[in-house]
């Protein structure tokens, strides 16, 4: 029979109280696969239709985290280094402070919703037309994208109060701002290797 060969197939979860400490073992599980491992945190907004989304076991949720980034980090792979640095912007997130990078939505990327409407994200807080840069349907991207519309949005957006770490606008913001993931990739990679722990909390 013959083997086919998948790319970027893996397990991804979304941690809560309630399943945080699944986090490690499922990491082991698709290490011993050798498929990929995506994490996310609970957020809320008008397209995951929840608004009560929240952490309350937040010392114990981080304790998890670090476990993970730790085993990330004994690994010989510099992607699963980046994915410890993405995970610290998740726990830094958990604590409720500022995104670890600025976020670029609606400059490096953007969402295209399901009625043709682009918005900066799918995370802001409501599906209202203030958040559309305008639709498909009746301009086209260029027109969208270059428009004072646009414009207003993406200052909307950089007064955005919610600092969400999720992997669509945190991705792109490592990449642009590379440098300051890869001083902590660096600094944190050399502990591991000393036989010291990596604490974030």
């Amino acid at each position: 029979m013959q083997k086919i060969g998948l790319k970027d197939i893996g397990f991804g979860i979304t941690v809560s109280d309630r399943n945080a400490e699944d986090m490690l073992e499922l990491y082991q599980l698709a290490k011993a696969m050798n498929v990929e491992f995506a994490t996310a945190c609970v957020h809320n907004s008008y397209y995951f239709h929840k608004w009560d989304n929240k952490i309350t076991e937040k010392e114990k949720v981080i304790k998890c985290f670090e476990e993970l980034i730790n085993e990330l980090l004994k690994t010989n792979k510099i992607k699963n280094w980046f994915r410890a640095y993405f995970n610290y912007g998740l726990i830094n997130y958990i604590k409720g402070q500022p995104r670890l990078l600025p976020c670029g939505a609606g400059t490096d990327m953007f969402f295209l919703d399901p009625f043709g409407e682009i918005r900066p994200c799918n995370g802001m807080d409501t599906d209202s037309l203030d958040n559309s840069m305008g639709n498909l349907k009746e301009k086209s991207f260029e027109e969208i994208w270059y428009s004072e519309k646009a414009k207003m949005i993406r200052e909307k957006v950089k007064n955005c109060p919610k600092n969400c770490w999720m992997i669509g606008t945190a991705a792109p913001a490592i990449k642009k701002h590379i440098f300051k993931p890869l001083v902590w990739v660096v600094k944190n990679k050399l502990k591991v290797i000393l036989g010291k722990r990596v604490c974030v909390s």
